[in-house]
């Protein structure tokens, strides 16, 4: 018998808030109850670590949500149509669904702050201060770092211990090129703040920064990877450079190359500098989302 994750039920018989589904019940438990209010899928499977670590603080934060919204469990393994159609290519993945229809997704673990942050989203059951922050996000993936930080800088007026605004403001300050600024916020932090995610993936930008410093110019480092197209050393550096030029798309590129020809080239660099990436973007980074699931294609191919 396969390894189930347990699941929850309301004791007086009504529909109950996280449950288990398979490929023949999808449709009512996903499609059909996604009309009423909003459904979260959990893609995972037996023995998957991450999933064991996924699952129980997805159910916490379902629960804290009372009854808001719905989580329904996929084991992978003994649901390979259900994951094809919907592209899984690594566990855990988690979709949101609205009306029948996907309306958000993540892939990997996310920390419980996030998974609530997460929900609320789905649910409308947010603030000014998250509106806000959700602008000021969508500003800085735009390249708009100064009209981010205007932004992060109005929040942390009313909430100055806002965790996701200030790693915002230093990633501000790192796309604009005041390191010494980003270096001098984190270093002021106690270090319970230091360990939250939104600054943990503040310190890793700023770490991915100072590493491009080492790094040649980038049309040079393009002309390189043209005329030596299988020279590692430069795809590597290229990586770096295309991430601090916000590139990130062509960055991840660059180590795909080097993972698709020798897995563990330089004793796993080009593995750990993406990973680097992932953690430094951020969980909801389109280049994050595509890019470990093309890792994840390659790593269990």
């Amino acid at each position: 018998m396969s390894e189930q994750i347990p699941t929850s039920a309301n004791a007086n018989g009504a529909a109950p808030l996280i449950k288990d589904t398979t490929t023949a019940t999808f449709m009512e438990d996903v499609i059909n109850a996604s009309k009423e209010c909003p459904v979260i899928i959990d893609f995972w499977a037996p023995n998957s670590a991450p999933c064991a670590q996924l699952t129980p603080a997805l159910e916490n934060a379902v629960k804290e949500a009372g009854g808001a919204v719905k989580l329904v469990k996929i084991n992978l393994q003994e649901n390979s149509q259900l994951a094809a159609q919907f592209q899984v290519q690594t566990v855990p993945t988690v979709f949101a669904m609205k009306n029948g229809q996907p309306v958000d997704a993540f892939a990997g673990v996310m920390p419980p702050n996030e998974l609530k942050a997460f929900i609320k989203a789905l649910t409308g059951d947010s603030n000014a201060l998250n509106e806000a922050l959700e602008s000021a996000d969508e500003k800085l993936r735009a390249g708009e770092a100064e009209a981010a930080a205007e932004i992060y800088a109005s929040v942390l007026q009313q909430d100055p211990e806002n965790a996701e605004a200030i790693g915002g403001l230093i990633k501000c300050y790192i796309e604009i090129g005041e390191l010494e600024t980003a270096k001098m916020t984190i270093e002021s932090m106690t270090d319970e703040l230091k360990n939250h995610s939104a600054i943990e993936s503040a310190i890793k930008a700023l770490e991915l920064a100072e590493k491009a410093g080492d790094t040649g110019p980038l049309d040079e480092l393009r002309a390189k990877r043209d005329a030596e197209p299988e020279n590692y050393n430069i795809l590597y550096e290229l990586a770096i450079a295309e991430s601090a030029h916000n590139n990130k798309e062509e960055a991840v590129s660059a180590l795909m190359t080097i993972l698709r020809k020798d897995l563990e080239w330089n004793d796993g660099a080009a593995r750990a500098q993406l990973l680097e990436f992932f953690e430094a973007w951020g969980p909801k980074e389109p280049a994050t989302i595509s890019g470990r699931r093309n890792l994840a294609s390659l790593l269990f191919a």
